[in-house]
């Protein structure tokens, strides 16, 4: 028997009975986050299940899907989540949390993003402006399709390192990842500001100590009335210090084809370029330390938007003036780990930038800055974000932890619009937001079958923002002291059957946003509370997992990103929500090899009063659909020496509005799509096959992309068209 790296201190049950050493060590194992690995006729090597798996060509004798929660390995493996900042099974865990696991998506596509996890996680909405430049929205907390000043609603985590703040989601290219945890409902004990709609957390691959491996991967796609492009990605791990330094380097280039014609301009306009990388390196000096160092950068650049003016059955449009944008994003992290007797202390500290630079044609609203004839607007954001935390907690399981934090979040912005003739400052921001906080969670088991978990965050923020626009400047600092509650009840009648009913809640800081009239106006903080009752049943045979949640969230003094006349972006305070909702999944395997999944969201999300307090009968909270669902199926089987596997997802996106504005109260959505994928795996080679969008269908995805024009007339995002993406990868 064996284990790599922190010896962990672990409490197991005794065993009676007959049974195999397979069926010894997962009974042992069960619950604490481990697992056994067998490596020869009588030997085994204990691992934590979180502890990546060196980089590989794909197996199709791994499962395909963590979708559901909770769905286990083939092997009846347990699911551990990382995402509430320490190791728990994710049977026991008394929240909503969906996981997808990346080793299925790398079968199919190898420029796996968010909108991709998007289609497998029940309740998980996105905008579509174009890669970069999306929000995020989970379970129908929506403020405003728009790009604004507002914080997110939703945190993008990246293992322990904050990814944004008010920035959008950078969507990173999923190479080497080892999945996706998305947290639903308020956040705000564990991780602070913002996080009212819960968290994107994506877990890497780690370095491996021990083990010299690597994949290299092309990739070639093929979009109906579009392109042909390529792409590809490798993945190296070095151990330097055998069992005590290892390298994984991680680096990648995907050209996405373009399909949206610009009349009179050019063809496939929209193609979009991606390029970047992942340095890891972790030391572990004995069984107690353990540190790790890391470095991401990313490169999106697009060469135009993707909307069109005419209908969503359309692909071309009439642009008098390219629509480029450009996200360049970087991160830097360290980890330092120490177990101490029975508890781990953890130090990380990170800083992230990213870069978002687009132009627009501005010309419908050239007469309102002064100008004349055809302008385009130039818009410069910078975001810089850091990030630093304490953590203590229990060195076998996941059932307390505590720590304190500090953040500081800096956003500068620069806009201007300009003719060929003359130039305007269109408006200038520059905010800083600090917190400092102490937080922690605690479950106080109550009998053998109920438990209660409570969790707090006591905060304080800072913000100091100034705005610059085209005739006035207004300073102001505003702070507050908050604190953000959890509270959940748990019932396990058995180790399969998980009932709880969880209460939490977060807010977000005010600021100061351009206003209408050449001033600066305040938006105040807002608040948002969810109770959320939900349960998880697995059957003995581990053949079938159900999941269940019913939740009810109100949300006070919403925070909002609007349009100003004159086509600029600011924020207010529309009013208060309330969002009522129900998800249900499924997965079943009902013969060898045969998997079946599915799940389906109804969301009624509604503005039910303004600030002023008028009653509202029917106001939509913005993107979100009503109705979402999607059913996938999948075999794994044999052909001679090769093992296949084929699979297909349809995803249904139902009806949703753009904006709860009445001038913007537009619809978008209702549309189904169909994914079918195939592979073929043999030795240390992978051969796989996707077609997205395999029924061709045309639908609105988004139905906006440029806020000077918008107001004369309606815009429509197309779903990409039929795409058909081929990769080789080949593992050592």
């Amino acid at each position: 028997m064996g284990w790599d790296g922190l010896l962990p201190v672990q409490r197991t049950p005794p065993l009676h009975g007959q049974m195999t050493a397979n069926e010894a060590l997962d009974r042992l194992l069960a619950g604490t986050g481990l697992v056994a690995r067998k490596t020869g006729p009588h030997t085994y090597r204990i691992r934590r299940f979180s502890t990546p798996r060196a980089a590989r060509a794909p197996t199709l004798q791994v499962h395909v899907s963590k979708r559901v929660e909770p769905v286990p390995s083939a092997t009846g493996t347990e699911i551990v989540v990382t995402g509430q900042k320490r190791l728990q099974n994710l049977a026991r865990v008394p929240m909503s949390i969906s996981v997808v696991d990346l080793d299925d998506i790398r079968f199919f596509n190898a420029a796996a993003d968010t909108r991709l996890i998007a289609r497998s996680v029940d309740g998980l909405a996105l905008t579509n402006l174009g890669p970069g430049q999306n929000r995020q929205f989970i379970r129908g907390v929506a403020d405003s399709p728009f790009d604004g000043p507002s914080q997110s609603t939703v945190a993008v985590q990246l293992d322990n390192t904050r990814l944004t703040f008010d920035a959008p989601d950078p969507d990173l290219r999923l190479v080497d990842v080892d999945q996706v945890e998305v947290l639903k409902g308020p956040q705000g004990p564990l991780y602070g500001s913002g996080a009212l709609g819960g968290i994107y957390h994506i877990v890497t691959h780690k370095p491996d100590l021990a083990t010299v491996s690597g994949h290299m991967r092309m990739t070639g796609q093929a979009v109906q009335h579009g392109q042909i492009t390529a792409g590809g990605d490798a993945v190296i791990n070095l151990p330097l210090v055998n069992d005590t330094l290892a390298l994984r380097a991680v680096g990648y280039v995907d050209h996405r084809a373009g399909w949206i014609d610009n009349i009179g301009r050019t063809a496939d306009a929209n193609s979009a370029a991606t390029f970047g990388g992942r340095l890891a390196l972790r030391w572990q000096p004995d069984s107690a330390w353990s540190i790790d160092i890391s470095g991401i950068l990313q490169n999106v650049d697009v060469a135009d938007s993707q909307y069109v003016n005419t209908s969503h059955e359309s692909i071309k449009r009439e642009g008098r003036i390219p629509e480029p944008s450009d996200s360049d994003f970087k991160a830097m992290a360290a980890t330092v780990q120490r177990r101490m007797g029975s508890v781990n202390l953890l130090a990380t500290t990170s800083y992230v930038t990213q870069k978002i630079s687009y132009k627009l044609d501005s010309s419908n609203a050239s007469p309102l800055f002064g100008l004349s004839g055809p302008s385009r607007f130039t818009d410069d954001n910078r975001y810089s974000l850091w990030n630093t935390e304490i953590r203590v907690s229990p060195s076998g399981n996941g059932r307390w932890i505590t720590g304190l934090s500090y953040m500081e979040a800096n956003t500068r912005s620069h806009a201007a619009i300009a003719t060929l003739a003359d130039s305007v400052v269109a408006e200038s921001m520059n905010r800083k937001v600090t917190e400092i906080a102490v937080f922690g969670e605690f479950e106080i088991p109550l009998s053998r079958q109920f438990s209660l978990t409570g969790g707090a965050r006591l905060f304080q923020t800072k913000e100091e923002n100034e705005a610059a626009e085209t005739i006035a400047r207004t300073t102001e600092k505003i702070r507050k002291t908050g604190f953000s509650p959890s509270a959940s009840l748990a019932w396990h009648p058995t180790d399969r059957n998980l009932l709880y009913l969880r209460y939490a809640r977060a807010l977000r800081p005010g600021g100061l946003a351009p206003g209408a009239n050449d001033t600066a106006r305040r938006f105040e903080s807002d608040e948002l509370g969810t109770f959320d009752l939900g349960y998880r049943h697995e059957n003995r045979s581990k053949t079938l997992q159900l999941a269940a949640s019913a939740f009810i969230t109100t949300w006070n003094d919403i925070q909002s990103d609007y349009l100003l006349p004159n086509g600029l972006v600011s924020t207010r305070n529309a009013g208060q929500g309330r969002i009522h909702g129900v998800e249900l999944s499924a997965t079943w395997q009902p013969v060898e090899g045969l998997k079946l999944g599915g799940g389906i969201t109804y969301l009624d999300a509604m503005l039910v009063k303004t600030q002023g307090g008028a009653k509202l009968d029917d106001r939509r909270l913005p993107v979100v659909p009503k109705l979402s669902g999607r059913f996938e199926a999948q075999y794994r089987f044999t052909m001679g020496t090769w093992r296949a596997l084929i699979a297909g997802q349809a995803s249904y996106t139902g009806h949703a509005r753009l904006s709860f504005d009445e001038n913007l109260d537009r619809s978008m959505g209702g549309y189904a799509i169909l994914t079918t994928s195939a592979a073929l795996s043999r030795d240390h080679l992978t051969l796989g096959l996707n077609i997205d969008n395999a029924l061709n269908v045309r639908g609105d995805s988004f139905a906006f992309g440029n806020p000077f024009s918008i107001m004369s007339g309606r815009q429509y995002t197309p779903v990409q068209p039929r795409t058909m993406t081929l990769s080789i990868t080949r593992a050592w």
